[in-house]
C-alpha cells in the first residue's frame, strides 16, 4: 500500500487485516485447542518462547497466565526458573523452523517437559518436536505480493492471530478457574 491519492482509508485497511485475522481464526482445529487448555491446566509452571514479535506476543501470554494465577516464565529472563517434568513449554514460531525456538523446544523436550507448538506449519521442524501443535494457517505473503493470503508483510498476520488466540486461551482459562477482575487485578503489577 502507498501514501498519496491511491491508498485506501485506515478505517477500510484495518477492517482488511481484521477479515485476514478472521479468515484463519476459523480454520483452527478445535480438539488441539481442548488438549491446549488440559496441558495448561496441567502443568505445574508455563514457559513461553519466540522470537522477533512471536516472541512479544509470547510475552503477553505469560503476562496474562500470571494474573489469572499460573505459574507462567519467559524463556530468557534472569528470573526465569528450571523447566522440568511436569512443565509445559509454549513455542510461538510462524515458520516452526526459527533455530532458537527450536533449540529451546529441545531443551524442554530433554528436561521432559511437554512442549505446545503455535506456527502456521502443522509439518515443521518445531511442530515435529512438539505433543501439541496449534496450527494457525496463515498464508505467508510472497516477495511479490501476487497470489499471497495477506496484504500485510512477512509474518504479521500470523503474529496478530496468534495474539487473538492465545487471549481467546486465556478467556477460556478466566472461565475454567472461575477468576474474578478482582483477583487478576491483585496480580497485576503495582510497580508501574
Amino acid at each position: 500500500m502507498k501514501c498519496g491519492s491511491n491508498a485506501i482509508g485506515i478505517k477500510a485497511t484495518t477492517q482488511i487485516i481484521l477479515d485476514e485475522i478472521h479468515a484463519v481464526l476459523e480454520k483452527i482445529d478445535e480438539n488441539a485447542y481442548g488438549e491446549f487448555i488440559s496441558s495448561i491446566l496441567a502443568a505445574k509452571n508455563v514457559f513461553v518462547t519466540g522470537q522477533g514479535r512471536s516472541g512479544l506476543v509470547s510475552r503477553t501470554f505469560a503476562m496474562r497466565l500470571t494474573h489469572i494465577g499460573l505459574n507462567a516464565y519467559c524463556v530468557g529472563d534472569a528470573t526465569t526458573p528450571n523447566i522440568e517434568s511436569g512443565d509445559l513449554l509454549v513455542a510461538c514460531s510462524s515458520s516452526g523452523s526459527t533455530h532458537i525456538t527450536r533449540y529451546v523446544a529441545g531443551l524442554a523436550k530433554k528436561a521432559q517437559a511437554a512442549v505446545v507448538a503455535v506456527t502456521s506449519h502443522k509439518n515443521s521442524p518445531l511442530a515435529g518436536q512438539a505433543d501439541i501443535v496449534i496450527e494457525l494457517p496463515v498464508q505467508e505473503v510472497s516477495t511479490n505480493h501476487k497470489d499471497s493470503g495477506s496484504i500485510q508483510f512477512r509474518s504479521t498476520l500470523f503474529e496478530q492471530a496468534c495474539l487473538v488466540y492465545l487471549d481467546g486461551v486465556i478467556l477460556s482459562l478466566v472461565t475454567r478457574l472461575k477468576s474474578s477482575e478482582g483477583d487478576m487485578h491483585k496480580r497485576h503489577s503495582n510497580l508501574e
